[in-house]
């Protein structure tokens, strides 16, 4: 959550946050990359790291637009859920500190908030005397 934050305050600052990923590809920094206008660049080739570095990475941002430079494939914005940490596209979000789950639970695993269960809804009105009619 705290890095999240810092991402959106990046964006806000107009600050480009990079990633040169040599190992597996993260999603996290993908959306990073996007958010912030910042360049996201799986390395095929880790020998010749130094080569993207000082070809992607070295220019600033407004050089940047004026090179031909990978272009990112689609990001995934689908959001980890906190329990299980798999990707859901529809989950359970806590009113009170924006944990996303991948299904609901009347506690939640990050504050301890605690909710009502789906379903039950608002207490029902008062039930209206029926007046027994004598003869």
């Amino acid at each position: 959550m705290a890095t999240m934050n810092c991402i959106f305050g990046a964006q806000k600052n107009g600050v480009a946050i990079d990633a040169c990923i040599i190992g597996p590809d993260s999603g996290f920094l993908q959306q990073a990359c996007d958010i912030t206008g910042g360049t996201y660049l799986k390395v095929p080739e880790p020998r010749a790291i130094l080569q993207y570095l000082t070809w992607v990475f070295l220019p600033d941002t407004g050089m940047r637009k004026k090179l031909r430079l990978p272009s990112h494939s689609l990001v995934d914005y689908r959001a980890a859920c906190f329990c299980h940490g798999r990707l859901v596209e529809v989950g359970v979000v806590c009113s009170v500190c924006l944990s996303i789950f991948c299904q609901f639970n009347p506690v939640c695993l990050t504050c301890n908030s605690r909710f009502k269960m789906p379903g039950l809804g608002a207490a029902k009105g008062r039930k209206k005397k029926v007046e027994e009619k004598t003869k």
